[in-house]
């Protein structure tokens, strides 16, 4: 052997160790299993949300709802009892639909077509006689219907049950009461919210009048009347209507309202009624004078000029023809 093979020796046993060990590394590479799934079926990714952290919970943003209470028994067992609302509105000073800063527009947000209101039938109708129970108060004049105190104590006014005075659509109507001392024509001013379907609470001198000096209450019987004698209409702006808000009330009308109806931009807008006998429009008219054209429970119209002169009474040259 020579001495070239002899050191060749070492040197090739060397490389051949290494050519070894890389082959083994490599056959053991790739032996492993992927981790993210072999090349024909790739791994699967998950669709669930990841858990929170109660660190992170508190700061997820929950949605708003709104619930409406129900009437109900209450934790302790015992009934729920709710606040009627008062048979009086408030003072005109503290009248909630009244805004505190002018909107953005002085017209009404809803109009209607030109043309005259739809009459409805109502539940007071002319011609048909109504009966129920009579029983009297200490009347004035004042109440529900929101007119003024009576000049004279003894004219005879009424107040209806709640069914019939169909939020206010009664007030200023005539009526002939019959009982068993004779008859009498009263005037609706006020509304009786315990009173059921028919009865009429009179003033006390209407009431004796009619119950002839019986004992008891006497059941009566009434139906509408469209009085001869009556004067032209009214109209009156309530206190504290603006150009952002206005009530308008009717007075001294021989047949009932139907509707009220304010001009505007060439188009008829009904207002709607208030309980407390005031028709109105939430969001103003603007600074006025107003063309008004309102429509009796027969059907005959009157058109007049209001002016926003809030608490003046506003007297006109018309009435609706007598039935």
């Amino acid at each position: 052997m020579s001495p070239s093979s002899v050191a060749a020796g070492p040197l090739r046993r060397a490389l051949l160790g290494v050519v070894t060990v890389a082959v083994t590394a490599a056959v053991i590479t790739g032996c492993q299993p992927s981790f993210g799934g072999s090349p024909d079926r790739p791994a699967q990714t998950s669709t669930a949300s990841p858990a929170l952290s109660p660190a992170l919970l508190s700061s997820v943003p929950v949605p708003m709802t709104t619930t409406t209470a129900q009437a109900g028994p209450s934790a302790s067992g015992s009934p729920a009892t709710a606040t009627a609302s008062p048979a009086r509105p408030a003072s005109p000073a503290a009248t909630p639909n009244q805004p505190t800063t002018p909107p953005t527009s002085t017209r009404p947000t809803t109009t209607s077509a030109s043309g005259p209101a739809p009459v409805g039938a109502g539940r007071i109708r002319p011609g048909v006689v109504y009966a129920g129970l009579g029983t009297y108060y200490g009347a004035d004049g004042r109440g529900n219907c929101e007119f003024d105190r009576l000049s004279d104590p003894a004219m005879p006014v009424v107040a209806m049950n709640r069914l019939d005075y169909e939020n206010a659509r009664a007030c200023g109507a005539y009526i002939e009461v019959t009982g068993p001392g004779g008859s009498t024509v009263v005037k609706v001013t006020d509304q009786c919210p315990e009173c059921e379907a028919g009865r009429l609470d009179l003033s006390r001198e209407v009431f004796e009048r009619i119950s002839g000096g019986l004992p008891g209450l006497p059941t009566v019987t009434w139906r509408l009347v469209s009085p001869a004698s009556i004067g032209s209409i009214q109209y009156q702006v309530r206190d504290g209507a603006s150009q952002y808000w206005l009530a308008i009330q009717v007075r001294e009308h021989r047949n009932p309202i139907a509707s009220l109806e304010v001009r505007v931009n060439g188009s008829w807008v009904a207002l709607g009624r208030e309980e407390w006998n005031y028709f109105v429009a939430p969001h103003g008219l603007g600074p006025g004078p107003f063309t008004v054209r309102i429509t009796d429970v027969y059907g005959q119209q009157l058109v007049h000029t209001v002016n926003l002169a809030p608490a003046t009474i506003q007297t006109t040259n018309s009435q609706f023809a007598q039935h």
